[in-house]
């Protein structure tokens, strides 16, 4: 199972491109992947205004290809403030909503299951849990995740703590229908391994055919290839980099908004060489 992680394009004015964002939409599903995931962290949720949620929101909708599966990134850490997002998300349509670990307001695990379980009374909808403790600074434990796992309407869990052991408890322990997605791109093959069912992929964007062959395949040498890729998106702050190759790959993406800002010129060179090697190298990848 294949999700992108959706960047959201902008203008060179700084508004919202909708016309380059209709286009990401049928470039995925033509590629295969399950869905995508509009405004998540790569999509830049906190920097777009209310205003401009709605719109995407609802353009989003109104614009996937059919068969498109759709799930809108809606966590804040205010418990009524993610209520709001997630119960409007789900009146326009959407599937699920991805709910990240509240942020900034640290809290124990039991504050976590407390937050997770009033939320699905409060909204009624289907919650992906997102756990990244590199943002959030709260790590989500799999005795918890269980704990939600065991709530209707808590559906899966995108989890980005990088952990072996945690995807490991959770696989091994949670009903057979919640969904482990990975949440880091090169994590993706191992957690398979371990019994994962896919990955909410930021590298897709890129190249959604590969990482859907590399997913549906447990292709080990589609992880290769990418992996240089994997890497180097991450060698500055998620969206920066992705950003820039998009643009690399003929895609307009606009200019940065604060405090986002264009990439060093030494990521700017390693995604170009990392970008040619890949395309290069992708035709000798039978049967891709």
């Amino acid at each position: 199972m294949v999700w992108t992680a959706l960047v959201t394009p902008y203008q060179e004015d700084g508004d919202i491109n909708y016309d380059e964002f209709a286009r990401l939409l049928e470039d995925q599903h033509r590629a295969g992947v399950d869905g995508v995931l509009v405004l998540g962290t790569t999509g830049e949720a906190p920097s777009l205004s209310n205003e401009e949620k709605i719109t995407l929101y609802e353009f989003a909708v109104k614009n996937a290809p059919k068969g498109l599966r759709l799930m809108a990134g809606t966590g804040t850490n205010n418990l009524n403030r993610t209520a709001y997002w997630t119960s409007r998300v789900m009146d326009m349509g959407y599937e699920m909503a991805l709910v990240v670990v509240p942020y900034y307001l640290k809290t124990s695990q039991e504050g976590l299951y407390r937050y997770f379980e009033t939320l699905v009374s409060m909204t009624d909808a289907r919650i992906m849990l997102y756990n990244v403790p590199t943002r959030t600074g709260t790590n989500m434990l799999p005795d918890t995740v269980l704990r939600l796992a065991r709530i209707d309407n808590v559906v899966g869990i995108k989890e980005a703590s990088g952990s072996d052991d945690a995807i490991s408890e959770i696989v091994g322990k949670a009903p057979e229908d919640f969904l482990v997605l990975s949440g880091d791109d090169s994590k993706t093959l191992p957690f398979l391994a371990l019994g994962a069912h896919g990955v909410v992929s930021v590298a897709s964007n890129i190249f959604p055919d590969l990482v859907v062959k590399m997913v549906k395949g447990k292709d080990r040498r589609i992880h290769q290839l990418l992996f240089p890729l994997f890497k180097a998106l991450f060698v500055e702050p998620n969206p920066i980099p992705v950003r820039w190759a998009m643009k690399l790959m003929g895609y307009t993406m606009g200019p940065y908004r604060l405090p986002l800002v264009e990439p060093i010129d030494s990521t700017k060179d390693l995604l170009v060489q990392v970008l040619h090697e890949i395309k290069t190298q992708r035709d000798a990848f039978s049967p891709l």
